[in-house]
């Protein structure tokens, strides 16, 4: 099949390597100056392709089935879980992995984005600042059901209504929610009336990006069919991957490419900037190969120094996951049935067909999550070891110490029987310092990546997997919980009804971790922005890459720390940023060149 736009040897004055979240915002924006020309590059396929995408219920489907959108980058073995490899999903399609995440959206608190301020010298990232671009980002809708109005109450101030991404609570609620929030409440942990607010510690109604029953994400909110037809000086190139850039003089002038169905390889020139927003992952990857990264790693591949970065590909951080799964009363409604029963799916693709409501449009668009602030963490041994910078920053009262999500069906647990009902509380552990990396294995584009996140390598991210697993077991043992669920059937090797939840051993906790703990989908960092005098910092706080001209990274891989969120609004945020940066940056230049 060969490609849909021939762009082989042609010139444009933007090439955005990624469409993914960040790139899309990127190319909208670039697109917005007359007369210049924009390149979009995606390794994967067009939006529109895979309709489920925009299904919110069937979001676990996806990441199960959906191998053509998405990437499946294998970890080596990881000492601290068993010397398990894990897989790393994201997404391989226009919209990036906003095209395959869950669609709960999460700003984290406002502490989180003060100090990113202040590793990369730069008060622009201050959440007074970013509050704005929040807002600008959002079209929210605060309806809730009746019965629901008492768990949260936004206030206007905080969020936006003309922006082009659509959020809300959902507009029909999961079974559960009342009681994961009494629950939650018997624990200790206050309700928040807005978990956006920039302070979310506490437990509180999840917001969505998902409007009318649809999923609303990077690419058919910045990109749509109306968007692409109305930007003609744009053009947007599938299945195609970037392989390397090429500069002179440190001065990047294009982009090596590779289309992945045919195998055919090709140039294309750029006379303005290059921007990489191909993710934590593909990011590094390409600087790499086109000679930016440590020299050491360089010259051992026989790839010449073009620019030292030390840091590229080091410092990676991501969050982690671990659930605790129950059997609950038959008679809740669980999502897991709904692909297990041909009847029930049948009826929910009819409805959803008919009018984007039921059950296909609740799972995925509405539910609870809690932020808590784990206070045994702060009196353990581990954390008394730390460095008072380490502590100062996790003592922030604004900073929570772990997420909890109340999940409908089951998640690790197996069980095709479609009359079972089960809930999962995830567990999304936060404030990681384990650091991991991401190298390439040889000069080929085509090799795969070293991928090594270094999960629990550090003692603290230990000792706040054992004590949000305890946080966790005390909320499903309240009396909120009582006569609904029945049994415990994934967790800690416990008599779950019985045990002294305090008295757990380590040994217990850590055997129950080491067998399931897997990836947070949320790594960052492997391209860190920061000072100049940050011996590994990788792209300042205008995103370009230190030593060359014309070139920027703008996607999660810049992200200097490990926020308490979902970072997805990292990545909009961030492409949002630089893209408004860069057009600034093209106004600059033009009217200088008119003086």
């Amino acid at each position: 099949m060969e490609p849909k736009v021939r762009i082989a040897g042609q010139t444009f004055d933007y090439i955005v390597c990624g469409g993914g979240t960040s790139g899309c915002v990127i190319a909208a924006e670039l697109a917005s100056i007359p007369n210049v020309s924009v390149l979009l590059i995606e390794a994967g396929r067009d939006s529109g392709l895979a309709p489920d995408v925009l299904v919110p219920g069937k979001y676990v489907k996806q990441l199960q089935e959906d191998k053509g959108g998405l990437w499946e980058l294998e970890t080596i073995p990881q000492p601290q879980l068993n010397a398990r490899k894990l897989v790393f999903l994201r997404g391989k399609q226009l919209g990036g992995s906003s095209a395959v995440n869950y669609m709960a959206l999460a700003r984290g608190p406002a502490a989180d984005y003060d100090e990113w301020a202040k590793i990369v010298g730069e008060t622009g990232w201050r959440w007074e600042n970013i509050l704005p671009l929040m807002r600008a980002l959002e079209d929210f809708d605060p309806k809730l059901p009746a019965d629901l109005k008492e768990f949260a109450a936004p206030q206007s101030t905080d969020h936006g209504t003309s922006g082009l991404l659509k959020v809300g609570f959902g507009d029909e609620m999961v079974p559960g929610i009342e009681t994961f929030m009494k629950a939650c409440s018997e624990n200790g942990i206050s309700l928040c009336p807005d978990i956006n607010s920039g302070n979310p510690v506490g437990v509180g109604l999840a917001q969505f990006n998902v409007r009318g029953g649809e999923r609303c994400y990077a690419a058919n909110a910045f990109l749509s069919d109306s968007v692409r037809s109305s930007l003609k000086n744009l053009t947007i190139v599938t299945e195609t991957e970037c392989d390397r850039v090429h500069s002179k003089d440190g001065v990047v002038t294009g982009v090596d490419l590779y289309h992945k169905s045919t195998g055919v390889n090709s140039h294309v020139y750029c006379r303005e900037e290059v921007v990489l927003c191909a993710g934590t992952f593909g990011s590094p990857r390409i600087l790499m190969l086109s000679g930016l990264g440590p020299r050491d790693t360089l010259e051992r591949l026989n790839i010449p120094v073009q620019a030292e970065l030390p840091g590229c590909g080091q410092n990676m951080l991501d969050h982690s996951i671990i659930t605790c799964e129950y059997k609950v009363k038959n008679s809740i409604p669980a999502h897991n049935q709904l692909f297990l029963n041909p009847g029930l799916l049948a009826e929910a693709e009819a409805q959803y067909s008919k009018d984007r409501t039921g059950p296909l449009s609740m799972y995925g668009s509405s539910g609870t999550l809690a932020f808590p602030r784990i206070q045994r963490l702060f009196g353990s041994e581990e954390f008394s070891k730390l460095t008072s910078k380490e502590k100062g920053f996790l003592m922030e009262p604004t900073r929570p110490s772990a997420e909890i999500w109340l999940g409908s069906g089951p998640s690790v647990y197996q069980d095709d029987r479609p009359e079972q009902s089960y809930v999962t509380h995830e567990l999304l552990l936060q404030n990681n310092l384990s650091q991991g990396t991401v190298m390439i294995r040889s000069k080929d584009p085509r090799d795969s990546l070293i991928v090594n996140p270094n999960f629990m390598s550090h003692p603290f991210d230990r000792r706040i997997a054992i004590e949000t697993v305890r946080m966790a077991l005390k909320i499903a043992r309240t009396e909120a919980y009582r006569g609904t669920i029945e049994r415990m059937v994934h967790g800690p090797d416990i008599e779950f009804e019985t045990a002294d939840l305090d008295a757990i051993t380590d040994e217990v906790m850590l055997n129950f971790i080491r067998k399931n703990l897997d990836q947070g989908y949320h790594s960052v960092s492997t391209c860190r922005m920061g000072k100049a005098s940050d011996p590994d910092y990788v792209v300042d706080f205008r995103f370009q890459v230190k030593g060359m001209s014309n070139l920027r990274v703008a996607d999660l891989s810049v992200c200097p720390i490990l926020t308490c969120n979902h970072t997805q609004i990292n990545a909009y945020l961030i492409g949002l940023r630089c893209g408004r940066e860069m057009v600034q940056s093209h106004k600059a230049r033009t009217q200088l060149a008119k003086l």
